[in-house]
């Protein structure tokens, strides 16, 4: 048994440093010397070993988030996370709930992961202007492992981000999910991405990572927050995320009901369940009254959601166009199992927002 899984070890190893060879010197991924000559070793679990990381050089910690094993892509055949997820079906999550809680409440807490950041890091960036990114970022759970999309954007509407010259780092605009991401032990994240330039016009696109990797919550008791780097062919990925334990989710619906003349630009932020890190909800530019959207954010139970809105006049009026400042709202609004609270986001006397909060949780008891 214990020959059987240090072979199986040499074999992740190796076919790591084949599909991965960008992996920088100072990350060492472990060898069978390094971890398989002690029998308690012997005993990790693989899930423990993928992302088992020595460093040789005690400050690389510093340089950026801890790595993690980035996984190949699944195309065709077999794949370590193949059947586990359900990787063959790239249907995306749809959001239903046929329980009827009327007269006896059904509902339990989740443990959910809610992302906070993404940025891709040490894209070489030559060419002048800004890079242009699309493709996707999804997660996908084992009990409905189906996509459940954090950013996504084809050729047509592409992202254009500042990419840092001395890092090559760039930060991704997330989208919110079509609803909350579970996570009772573990979850998949999976992803595909690509860049071309601004001045770019023959249509080829230029692939700069992707692949997969599995994300535990490491089976712990309360909430944490993790920083996370995968290191690809031609850059990294660096994603942030909370794990709520014991959550749920809050649907936060939006629509503008005033606006002046020029349109606003208009924010929206939250935190959640007392962490002090801001979920970017939206940001853009709103030009007339009936704009709406949605986004579902996790909340852990017994906690609290707080939204914040910001609306200003855009950026490219004139100077004698421009006679209000910024103007912020702001509420909080407690965990429930159910319960729906509508209210207006008054930005000064030149916009308003229609505000409405439903809680809800996917998990129910027969």
């Amino acid at each position: 048994m214990a020959a059987a899984r240090s072979g199986l070890l040499r074999l992740l190893f190796r076919a790591t440093a084949r599909t991965h060879p960008s992996l920088p010197p100072a990350v060492m991924m472990a060898t069978n010397g390094s971890l398989a000559t002690t029998a308690a070793a012997r005993r990790m679990r693989i899930t423990k070993i993928r992302v088992a990381v020595l460093y040789t050089t005690p400050d690389i910690n510093r340089r950026g988030p801890s790595p993690i094993m980035l996984f190949p892509a699944f195309k065709t055949g077999y794949h370590l996370f193949g059947s586990d997820y359900n990787l063959a079906d790239k249907s995306e999550v749809s959001v239903s709930n046929d329980w009827d809680c009327s007269n006896k409440c059904h509902c339990y807490s989740m443990n959910l992961i809610q992302f906070i950041d993404a940025k891709i890091a040490g894209y070489q960036h030559t060419h002048p202007g800004h890079a242009k990114i699309f493709g996707f970022i999804a997660a996908r759970e084992k009990i409905k492992p189906l996509r459940n999309y954090v950013y996504r954007r084809n050729i047509d509407n592409c992202e254009a981000v500042s990419v840092k010259r001395k890092t090559g780092v760039a930060r991704l605009s997330l989208n919110s999910p079509a609803r909350v991401i579970s996570m009772p032990s573990r979850a998949l994240i999976e992803f595909e991405l690509h860049a071309i330039s601004e001045d770019k016009t023959d249509g080829d696109d230029d692939l700069i990572i992707e692949g997969c990797t599995e994300l535990c919550n490491m089976t712990l008791s309360e909430s944490f927050i993790q920083s996370q780097r995968l290191y690809g062919q031609r850059c990294a990925l660096d994603i942030k995320y909370l794990v709520l334990i014991n959550a749920m989710e809050a649907r936060v619906d939006i629509e503008v009901i005033r606006v002046p003349a020029h349109g606003i630009n208009l924010k929206l932020l939250a935190k959640t369940s007392g962490f002090s890190n801001v979920i970017r909800l939206f940001r853009g530019t709103v030009m007339e009254v009936g704009f709406s959207a949605s986004f579902a954010v996790a909340v852990e139970k017994h906690n609290y959601l707080d939204l914040y809105i910001e609306g200003s006049q855009r950026d490219d009026l004139t100077p004698a166009q421009k006679t209000r400042r910024n103007e912020w709202w702001q509420c909080g609004f407690g965990s429930r199992y159910h319960g729906v609270e509508d209210l207006v986001a008054e930005l000064g006397d030149f916009a308003a927002v229609s505000v409405k909060i439903s809680f809800k949780s996917y998990e129910k008891r027969s």
